[in-house]
């Protein structure tokens, strides 16, 4: 499935849920291919090791490392780097919405390559966390922390009124219970015009200080190399292999080939549409990765500074 199916499918899954800008779209997106890595790809005569990249393994090994507060929840953080890697976040903001827009940046300057998510917030207003209980697993997604000034990444987060938990609970109930396999276009269209109208309605951000918090689970050591190999490579979208593996470097790998089926696309290209079963995906990506690329270190989670606004 190519790139621009992949985001129209993630928005209609983040529109079903009301989670449209806040959770649902920033699974598909990458970083950027020109921050890959720190440096270039060593020469043949460096000390290496066999690795793979296993995106399960990847998503056991951050599960646990940190439970969100739930909407409701009174908190606050201080700013916590993890293994070198400190997330920082802006936002721009007024009544009617607010706009954050994060990096990362190397804590001890050096730069890091690490695997992490982009795209989890927790906000609070006059102390109380008004994030939607709504979320996502986390999908291990492949960046390096700059050592020098953080460039802002792609793709911010927005959120207003209708987005916030204080009411967010009934504009997903406007889809509960929706039959999307049945229904017509009509009634698709009806329900939106209603979520929409009742989007509108609640759109403008309530009176207080927001503080808004970006955070992440930070996994270095042999998963991170071996991601760095491959973004090296030319690979993108790792955790996605699955099913983008027809638009990587593995197209023409025999080994997926029985995984996929090519496709006409309504341009007249043909495209490449795969399911590649996880345990062939790991044989596939499995490389001999420098040494020096493997930080030797446990996962943990980085919580950035709270950028902070006031609504009055």
């Amino acid at each position: 499935m190519n790139k621009a199916l992949l985001t129209v499918g993630a928005i209609g899954i983040a529109a079903a849920s009301a989670a449209v800008g806040w959770f649902g779209v920033r699974l598909l997106i990458q970083p950027d291919d020109t921050a890959s890595a720190p440096s270039a790809t060593p020469t043949a005569d460096v000390p290496t090791e066999t690795l793979t990249f296993d995106a399960v393994a990847v998503a056991e090994q951050a599960s646990g490392l940190f439970s969100p507060p739930a909407c409701g929840d009174e908190w606050a953080a201080d700013a916590t780097p993890a293994n070198g890697v400190m997330p920082q976040v802006s936002v721009d903001a007024d009544a009617t919405g607010a706009s954050a827009t994060l990096s990362f940046a190397a804590s001890d300057d050096v730069a890091v390559a690490f695997l992490g998510h982009h795209g989890q917030l927790i906000v609070t207003r006059d102390g109380v966390v008004v994030t939607p209980d709504w979320g996502s697993e986390f999908v291990p997604e492949y960046f390096v922390a700059a050592s020098e000034d953080a460039e802002p990444l792609e793709d911010a987060i927005d959120f207003n009124g209708a987005s916030l938990c204080d009411v967010a609970a009934e504009l997903s109930a406007i889809w509960d219970g929706f039959d999307w396999a049945n229904a017509t276009d009509e009634e698709v269209a009806e329900r939106q015009a209603v979520a929409e109208a009742f989007a509108n309605e609640n759109r403008d951000l309530p009176p207080g200080e927001y503080k808004v918090y970006a955070w992440t689970p930070v996994v270095v050591g042999e998963p991170a190399a071996a991601a760095r190999a491959l973004y090296e490579e030319g690979f993108s979208e790792l955790a996605f292999l699955t099913y983008t593996a027809g638009y990587s470097p593995l197209a023409d790998a025999p080994e997926i080939q029985p995984y996929c089926t090519e496709s006409e696309t309504p341009a007249g290209e043909t495209e490449l549409l795969c399911d590649v079963p996880h345990d062939v995906l790991v044989d596939l990506l499995e490389r001999d990765v420098p040494v020096s690329y493997i930080v030797d270190a446990a996962p943990g989670v980085a919580i950035s500074e709270a950028a902070t606004f006031t609504v009055e």
